[in-house]
This record gives C-alpha cells, structure tokens and sequence, in this order.
C-alpha cells in the first residue's frame, strides 16, 4: 500500500512540476515566425521579427527561436551564451526607436540556412552606422532554430 502511495505521490509531483514549466515557458506557436517553410523568406522573416523582438523587449520570441547551445561571438571575440542574449534584450528595448531595416542574404542547404544580415541604423551622435551578423539556422520539428551568431 505504501509503494503505490509513494507512486501516486511522485506522479502528483511530475505533473505539477509539467504544469508548472509549461506556464512559464512561452507559447512558441503563438510568438514564433509564422507560416515556416524551408525558403529564404521564411529566413529573412525571422531575421526581421529577431531584430524587432530585441528593440521592442519581446524575449518570449528568442526563448523560442535560439537553441539550448545556442552561441554567439562578437568582434572583440566573446562568446555569449543564449541566456546572455536574452538577459541583454531589456538593455536594447527602445520603444521610442524605429526598429531598424535590414538587408538579408541567405542559403539554404537541406534543413541548414546561413543568414548575413546588414542592419543600418545610427550610433549615438545620430551618425549613419551598419552592423553586421550572420546567423546560422537548423530546421526541425515544423520550424526554424538558431544555433549560432556573429557579429562584426
């Protein structure tokens, strides 16, 4: 009798701990890209909605798109981690700012995408800057992921 309380208590506990993540995790079908296909505008699409996630404070989007390994380097060489990239998001929200246009190249190779991406926005004196990164995608489960970066 003890051994299937015990069981019936563990069980109890697994579901509570189930519900538990599910609520603080983000709905990925409802903030991620919609419509996902295996083609560059479905790249190019993710690329613009990143950029606007990161201006407008929107990190359930990231949650959803960056891998678990998800690394990244930036030009002095440091690599940030996917919860680094999204701990920086509060610092970059700027509702006042226009989210930045980009200009996207990408390849796709079978469930494989690289993305170069050319944002052009101003640096703090109002002056014309570009920044440039690449973004390297894999497809599974019915959409797109990114598992790495570079910016430069």
């Amino acid at each position: 009798m003890k051994f299937l309380a015990a069981i019936a208590i563990s069980a109890l506990m697994a579901s509570a701990c189930a519900a538990q993540a599910a609520e603080s995790s983000p709905n990925c079908a409802a903030v991620s890209t919609p419509n996902q296909k295996l083609d560059e505008d479905t790249i190019q699409r993710i690329e613009e909605g990143w950029i606007t996630a990161e201006y407008r404070g929107n990190t359930q989007f990231l949650e959803c798109l960056l891998e678990p390994d998800y690394r990244t380097s930036g030009k002095s060489g440091q690599i940030r981690t996917r919860q680094d990239v999204i701990d920086h998001v509060p610092q970059t929200t700027d509702m006042s700012k226009p989210v930045p246009q980009l200009q996207t190249i990408v390849f796709i190779h079978g469930t494989s995408a690289t993305a170069h991406s050319i944002m052009h926005s101003k640096d703090k004196d109002g002056n014309p800057k570009e920044v440039h990164f690449v973004d390297g995608y894999t497809f599974h489960d019915g959409r797109w992921f990114a598992y790495s970066g570079a910016d430069f």
